[in-house]
């Protein structure tokens, strides 16, 4: 058992490195890459706060890359509900994403198509019990 534990942390780390490639491929830095994807999959005026906990990137790191970003010319901030602040692509941005971070979730979902139903099913429902106990126990610790 432990050399699939072992196998699977490994084609996790692989995984990781596969999206740095693509974002450096993309001309995009990790932060960037993750902003723009979650913006793809969650819409423009996504909350800010969402960009956080979807993309797993530190609250200061977020900032920094949407200022940057900002200054590209792709993105811009508007109030939210509350003390929330939406993040708005530009026409630029939308076109960013088109050419970045969109091809990425085309792949994906290309890739993930070409599962069985029972597949695809099984990989989701094996993921989400190996997060959820992992959350319960990080929770803990």
């Amino acid at each position: 058992m432990d050399n699939l534990f072992e196998t699977y942390n490994q084609i996790i780390c692989e995984m990781d490195v596969d999206y740095h490639n693509a974002a450096v491929r993309l001309g995009l830095s990790d932060s960037e890459f993750g902003i723009l994807y979650t913006l793809c999959v969650e819409g423009s005026g996504t909350n800010q706060s969402v960009l956080y906990k979807k993309s797993g990137i530190a609250r200061s790191t977020v900032n920094s890359a949407i200022r940057k970003m900002e200054g590209r010319g792709w993105l811009y901030l508007v109030p939210g509900e509350g003390r929330n602040t939406r993040v708005m692509l530009t026409e630029n941005g939308k076109a960013a994403v088109a050419q970045t971070v969109g091809r990425i979730v085309e792949i994906e979902k290309q890739i993930f198509g070409a599962f069985t139903e029972e597949e695809a099913k099984l990989l989701i429902r094996l993921n989400r019990s190996f997060e959820a106990q992992l959350k319960q126990a990080v929770e803990k610790l």
